[in-house]
């Protein structure tokens, strides 16, 4: 297929060039190490990536010679002494690092599968994605450590794990599998391992919340990868002069595809932060001379809140993606003069909207992006195609019969999911008979064709993370005194993400008290799975005369609903 590389206004466009071109014709598509390679070959000395610590200073450059052959000497390390072959899988369960970034370029080499592992995972749920994946060998940090010995019981598959850090640190094992030093793929060849990799094969199965209590493998090919670059060097103009700088953890999509992928599909550098901070956000940006940013969820709106500080307009970025957009955008483009636009994705679907820069009007995740065919569906009717008309200029909130489920239906082989790992029922029920994926997610088209985001309609949006509520109703049932749990999300003003609010009712005679269920929960689930707000229903959930229960009711914060925020409990992701 022949695609369209839009032109852009010279404001929006980076410095330097493409030197591997647009990625215009799909069949010249190649995996992304390809690009690096030729990167290593054409400009060996430039930096492809750059990493900090925990408290922001820089500490790690690669060259693209150096991270093709670091990258290559673990890839061979993999095929030859550690049974890695094409196809199986490989682990990733660490904070941002040098070594998280080699791990995921030396999986693709290596013509394996990677799994990247929220840090935040832990107990039951770690230990289902290291099994159910059958993963084949794991890459750690030693803070990881801990959280795998807790679940040694329960590993079964689990081969290696390979710790980064001190190599004189690591322990024999670690949870009772064989642990060794990421260091010893040291003494490899820096050779290009010389895989057959194409953009047909699977580049990744990363795990997201699931509707059954445990996370589901969104299994993607490399095609996918080069169809999200494009279309992000397209609408940020990104070139070879640019640096991508991300605070997001490289376990999420985000990270990895629009950041480190994009910047060797541009022949740009990445620059890497182990986790987010709003007072020093643009400090970070100016030190490392970041020119292309992205966020997510709420952290727009934790920027904005900042005190004004003397970084705010001190630094190069020249665009940023959020999605969604800051509610006060024109005041945040002024603030902190930069060009921020929004854009809609998913981890099975990819970019599938995104606005364009020049396109000043407020509100909208954008247009359809090329390599995808979008419709509207009556939600309480999904076989119907909706087709409203309503005019954003003329009325900016949308009326109830033009909001419908976003239906996406991916039109270049390879580019989207490939199938929930090891679940046929899902992967059947994931798409319709035509071709098309339920996003789930409700959305207005205006007639000036941009699509608006009006909500969920089934899944929560928590800190960036995607939460099933089922996920959470089910460990919450797991407590000792709850009879019956509903999770609902609370969208509060001003606020992009959404809070959780569980709603129970207890077994006769039992006490619940909610500071101790809270660190329960964070415990055994990741924090994001925490409920911020509960109530508790004594005479049981309010119902309609039909016997249902009146969600807009168990929605409300009323004088009952315990807050965790007023009592200063907080709990710290990893």
């Amino acid at each position: 297929m022949l695609l369209l590389f839009k032109p852009r206004d010279q404001k929006y466009i980076g410095e330097g060039n493409l030197p591997f071109g647009s990625y215009d014709d799909t069949s010249e598509w190649l995996p992304i190490t390809r690009y690096l390679e030729q990167g290593a070959a054409e400009f060996p000395e430039k930096n492809m990536f750059r990493v900090a610590d925990r408290d922001g200073n820089l500490i790690n450059t690669q060259t693209y010679r150096e991270t093709n052959e670091w990258a290559n000497r673990v890839a061979n390390g993999f095929i030859k002494d550690y049974g890695v072959r094409k196809g199986d899988r490989v682990g990733i369960y660490m904070l941002n690092s040098s070594e998280y970034v080699i791990s995921i370029i030396a999986i693709h080499k290596a013509g394996a599968v990677q799994v990247p592992i929220n840090k935040d995972e832990k107990g039951d749920r770690l230990a289902y994605i290291i099994n159910y994946s059958e993963m084949k060998a794991l890459v750690v940090d030693p803070e990881s450590i801990p959280m795998l010995d807790e679940i040694a019981k329960n590993l079964d598959k689990l081969e290696y794990v390979f710790v980064t850090g001190d190599p004189n640190a690591v322990p024999e094992s670690a949870g009772g599998v064989k642990a060794l030093p990421f260091s010893v793929f040291d003494e490899y060849s820096s050779g290009n391992p010389g895989v057959d990799v194409k953009v047909s094969d699977v580049e990744r199965c990363m795990f997201t919340s699931g509707t059954t209590g445990m996370p589901k493998g969104v299994s993607r090919n490399h095609g996918g990868v080069i169809l999200t670059v494009r279309g992000y060097i397209q609408q940020h103009g990104v070139r070879s002069g640019d640096v991508l700088m991300s605070v997001l953890t490289l376990g999420h999509a985000n990270a990895q595809v629009m950041c480190l992928f994009t910047a060797i599909g541009a022949g740009a550098t990445a620059v890497f932060y182990p986790k987010f901070s709003a007072s020093n956000f643009w400090k970070w940006a100016a030190e490392c001379e970041a020119t292309c940013v992205n966020m997510l969820g709420a952290v727009s709106e934790y920027l904005w809140a900042a005190e004004p500080g003397e970084w705010d307009k001190r630094h190069r970025v020249r665009m940023v993606l959020s999605g969604p957009a800051p509610k006060q955008l024109k005041e945040f483009q002024e603030r902190f003069n930069t060009r921020v636009i929004d854009g809609y994705g998913s981890t099975e679907m990819g970019m599938a909207l995104w606005n364009d820069p020049e396109d000043t009007r407020p509100g909208g995740s954008g247009y359809p992006m090329e390599g995808y065919y979008l419709e509207l569906r009556d939600p309480e009717n999904t076989s119907r195609v909706m087709r409203p008309f309503w005019d954003p200029g003329e009325s900016p909130r949308p009326p109830d019969d033009a909001k419908g489920l976003l239906f996406i239906k991916p039109l270049i082989p390879h580019t989207t999911l490939n199938e929930y790992f090891k679940d046929e029922r899902r992967t059947r029920e994931a798409f319709d008979d035509d071709g098309f994926f339920n996003s789930d997610d409700l959305f207005a088209r205006g007639i000036d064709g941009r699509y608006y985001f009006q909500g969920r309609f089934s899944r929560i949006r928590v800190s960036g993370e995607n939460v099933d509520p089922i996920a959470v109703q089910d460990a919450a049932n797991m407590y000792e005194g709850i009879h019956e749990a509903i999770v609902v999300g609370i969208r509060l003003p001003d606020i992009s993400d959404d809070e959780i609010k569980l709603n129970v009712t207890l077994e006769k005679g039992a006490e619940f008290d909610p500071v101790e269920f809270s660190k329960w929960m964070a415990e055994r689930n990741p924090v994001f799975m925490v409920p911020r707000f509960i109530e508790i229903y004594e005479n049981g959930f309010p119902m309609t005369a039909s016997q249902k229960i009146k969600v807009a009711e168990i929605k409300e914060i009323t004088e009952k609903t315990w807050d965790r925020n007023k009592v200063g409990l907080k709990f710290r992701a990893r």
